[in-house]
């Protein structure tokens, strides 16, 4: 403790200037290590524009996406953008994964 005493000398606006520096220096860190070591948080990932859940490992053919969704823009998680199809479709439909890629397939009426 006896070595920390001296910061307590220094004037008030520069101790917060101190800490300021030293939260932008940790939270520097904390953002290089999450990007170089892929340990994304929850706030690294894209949000449903719908539900606002989180959108992981989800992609479809872009003439689909457009067909749906009405421009190459946007994020929807894939219940979303399933029940947006229904509407748009007026049926039932998902995707599932063939040698080719994904696939889309008629459910039910």
């Amino acid at each position: 403790m006896e070595e920390k005493k001296w910061i307590w000398k220094l004037p008030y606006e520069l101790r917060i200037a101190l800490r300021n520096a030293r939260i932008v220096y940790l939270r520097t860190i904390q953002k290089l290590t999450s990007k170089m070591f892929k340990t994304y948080l929850i706030y690294d990932c894209a949000r449903c524009e719908d539900c606002g859940r989180n959108v992981h490992d989800f992609s479809v053919p872009d003439e689909l996406w457009i067909k749906v969704y009405g421009s190459d823009g946007g994020i929807l998680c894939f219940d979303c953008f399933c029940d947006r199809a229904d509407r748009k479709f007026h049926f039932k439909w998902r995707m599932k994964w063939t040698k080719e890629g994904w696939d889309w397939y008629k459910v039910s009426n």
